[in-house]
């Protein structure tokens, strides 16, 4: 069975990206861990042991007062949906969400992670952030960023954005196991600067994928974030999927223009798969 993580801050954002991680994991017949984690504040020495403890110990209890406050709620979110049958279970972790996450995907052989964005602020910072953009670019499963305040929609359409390496079959691929699902079809971009783009290569693709619900378009353009957005329009794109392939690739694509145009103007539905 596969696994989706699916963190938590108990955010509207959070609550809003729930339903969307509740659908895939009905339609990947997949278990749903909620993991909520928090951290300790920073306190300066010279505090007695005894008080520090109690502290912390008052902290933590909170938190998990928190999650255990918030488990009814979602639940009844889950059952008032149609989603009762999707098995959900509960984690709470100390420290910094970035840093708990690879070991947690690690123990808990999680599949892939679903959350809320908010575009440029509040959650996703604290995911996107400056301070942690190398703990999450050291992840090897898929990230589905969920735009603050999109409603969930039967998946139809899925875009994805290739430059033709082999490397982005594997993405493909998967995506493909979850269209089959949804009945939904793929479309393929592939932008470039000219007309000089390679022509053997798509028309290869073209005959590998020739018996799958895919299409490929090209898009002549000098700006490829321009190129994506009117391809969603276009092909009115329900999910868009990326592959990540170089060190600069999560600064360039949650920059704040960058989020500004796909996650707020578009309004759709972020995968990134690593490379």
């Amino acid at each position: 069975m596969k696994k989706i993580l699916f963190p938590t801050d108990f955010s509207e954002t959070a609550n809003n990206a729930f339903l969307y991680a509740l659908n895939l994991a009905e339609n990947q017949n997949a278990e749903l861990c909620v993991l909520h984690a928090f951290q300790y504040p920073m306190i300066s020495g010279g505090i007695d042991a005894a008080v520090l403890q109690n502290v912390y110990d008052t902290i933590e209890l909170s938190n998990f007062e928190n999650l255990k406050d918030h488990i009814p709620f979602l639940r009844t979110m889950a059952e008032e949906n149609g989603f009762s049958n999707v098995d959900i279970k509960f984690f709470i972790k100390e420290g910094m969400l970035s840093f708990v996450l690879p070991t947690f995907i690690e123990e808990e052989g999680i599949d892939f992670v679903v959350m809320g964005s908010t575009g440029n602020t509040g959650f996703d910072k604290v995911i996107f952030g400056s301070n942690t953009m190398n703990a999450i670019r050291s992840l090897k499963i898929p990230v589905l960023s969920i735009p603050n305040g999109y409603k969930y929609k039967k998946i139809q359409s899925i875009g994805f954005t290739t430059i033709f390496e082999d490397k982005d079959r594997k993405a493909l691929d998967y995506l493909l196991e979850i269209a089959f699902r949804y009945q939904a079809n793929v479309h393929c971009l592939h932008v470039s600067k000219d007309e000089t783009y390679d022509v053997p290569t798509l028309n290869h693709w073209k005959e590998y994928y020739k018996d799958e619900p895919i299409d490929f378009s090209i898009y002549v353009a000098e700006e490829s974030v321009d190129a994506v957005l009117e391809f969603i329009k276009t092909e009115k794109i329900d999910l868009l999927t990326v592959v990540s392939r170089n060190k600069g690739f999560f600064e360039k694509l949650f920059s704040s223009s960058f989020t500004k145009k796909i996650l707020s103007e578009s309004v759709v539905p972020l995968f990134v798969f690593h490379e």
